[in-house]
């Protein structure tokens, strides 16, 4: 977050939901990878018990102390009280290098509980609470394949009161422009490591990932405004995305460099970055996704060459 809502903060400004999905093992809605190729593209079916749901339960937070040991960093907390870091650092305002002290107290975030009804999986768990799906898994145990049960509680992480710090003003970002009408354009030209849909274990990928040089041009599938470029989210590495008339929004992750700024106005056919592997893959390709709305659609069926 799947850092995961930050970039959610960033969007809100355009409606978006569970903006992206991640490609490698880490995030969301990952696609798993071995030597920078995609192993497995079937999705296993879990059987759901055929048990009446059960009205859920309001949601309870709760906030506890924590009292820091010899040795102790925000990551090791994080692990031991399941509990992401972005939300400790944020619960207790702490600054960059994080420096802790045996004997320090610290408030733990609040901690959400949800029941599980019938059709809830840890992917949509993780997209209705902004938070990444391995964080989601780690906080509450799970392990792969990650199957739930009717009734069974669940922790949700989150801040104080589970909403964006309203301290910074952001800024209104100008209305993309009208598109070329040509068409959704290839970003890049490339095979493809892995397809749109569902994969092993799970997991579901929301985009293409494909192969291109180190290095290449990517270049903007459509016209349309920048509303985040840079490497806030975890996994994604550099990703850039731009906003189209019409409700159509553009993802391009694992950039090695990004060559447009937030606000910019940018032209289909325009380099916007260059390819790379930052972000955890292993070898250089780009993620790409296109919505429609809050709705990731399959990009083979809309990219014209």
């Amino acid at each position: 977050m799947k850092l995961y809502r930050r970039l959610l903060i960033i969007v809100t400004g355009i409606g978006l939901f569970g903006l992206l999905s991640a490609c490698q093992t880490g995030h969301p809605y990952s696609t798993r990878y071995h030597n920078g190729l995609p192993v497995g593209n079937k999705a296993k079916k879990i059987p759901v018990p055929a048990i009446v749901n059960k009205p859920e339960k309001p949601v309870k937070r709760m906030l506890s102390a924590i009292n820091v040991r010899k040795g102790d960093t925000i990551y090791a907390l994080s692990r031991r009280y399941h509990v992401t870091v972005r939300a400790l650092i944020q619960t207790n305002h702490l600054k960059p290098p994080y420096m802790l002290y045996p004997g320090q107290r610290l408030k733990s975030p609040a901690t959400a509980i949800h029941t599980v009804v019938k059709a809830d999986t840890v992917y949509s768990l993780s997209r209705k609470y902004r938070v990444d799906m391995t964080t989601f898994a780690r906080l509450n145990g799970l392990k792969r394949p990650y199957i739930l049960t009717i009734g069974q509680k669940l922790k949700v992480p989150g801040g104080p009161s589970g909403k964006a710090s309203s301290g910074a003003v952001r800024k209104a970002l100008p209305p993309p422009p009208p598109r070329s009408g040509k068409g959704f354009m290839w970003p890049v030209k490339g095979p493809i490591l892995s397809s749109f849909g569902p994969k092993n274990k799970g997991y579901h990928n929301d985009g293409i990932n494909i192969a291109a040089k180190n290095g290449s041009y990517v270049r903007a599938s459509e016209s349309g405004v920048v509303v985040h470029a840079g490497r806030k989210i975890k996994g994604f590495g550099r990703l850039i995305l731009i906003r189209h008339s019409n409700g159509w929004l553009t993802a391009y992750a694992h950039n090695s460099s990004i060559l447009v700024k937030k606000g910019q106005a940018v032209k289909r056919g325009q380099a916007i970055a260059r390819v790379g592997k930052s972000g955890g893959v292993n070898r250089p390709q780009l993620h790409f996704e296109l919505r429609k709305g809050a709705r990731a659609v399959n990009p083979v069926k809309y990219l014209r060459s």
